[in-house]
């Protein structure tokens, strides 16, 4: 399990030569430590008593997004492989022709899906990341800044993975939908990220 793993083993997993994890695992990596650094601010931010009651909702709803972040970094790994298992099927026979291609074309789908909740995700932390540089301890709002960064390349990290992915499916209504899906993510991961940029800068007053 790569969320078992020590820091120092999953790097050594992720510079070899075999495919995964890949950039995949590491955008769902980046949005749970985005995430992480939200929770890390908000418990930062006891003194701030006019903000607890939303600073307090804002740790909770970044917790959870963090667990199923982490589940996803394992979840993408595992799509890939169902893809090269599906790739692997025989094919000596029609019937066994028309089985791998259903099953590529399955596995791709999914492929595509696993990294699109990860886009998801990531820009609801995005926007908690916001959230906490502007009410959170303002001590602590380069981290909240280094979260939004974080953010942006789980999004942008992911929607690389979707955008290849659906290059190979020949369901037109999928491709269409989930294209549209991420680019409607997209825009806003942008806004948010210079959102936040702003807020930070404001306050390093660069």
């Amino acid at each position: 399990m790569l969320n078992d793993m020590k820091v120092a083993d999953f790097l050594s997993e992720l510079a070899s030569n075999s495919p995964a994890p890949g950039g995949g695992s590491v955008a769902a990596l980046a949005g749970a430590l985005s995430g992480s650094l939200v929770s890390m601010v908000g418990r930062l931010s006891g003194k701030c008593e006019e903000a607890q009651k939303q600073i307090k909702e804002i740790i909770k709803i970044s917790d959870q997004l963090v667990e199923e972040l982490k589940e996803l970094i394992e979840k993408d790994t595992q799509a890939f492989n169902q893809v090269m298992a599906a790739f692997k099927m025989p094919k000596g026979t029609d019937e066994e022709k028309a089985a791998r291609s259903r099953a590529i074309q399955k596995g791709m789908k999914e492929a595509a899906l696993v990294p699109l909740k990860v886009m998801e995700k990531a820009v609801k932390v995005m926007e908690l990341a916001r959230e906490i540089a502007e009410v959170g301890n303002q001590n602590a709002i380069t981290d909240a800044g280094v979260a939004g960064l974080m953010g942006y390349a789980a999004v942008k990290g992911a929607a690389y993975n979707v955008q290849i992915n659906l290059l190979s499916i020949k369901d037109e209504d999928f491709k269409r939908e989930k294209a549209d899906r991420v680019s409607e993510i997209l825009i806003k991961a942008k806004n948010l990220s210079m959102e936040i940029e702003n807020t930070v800068e404001k306050a390093l007053g660069v």
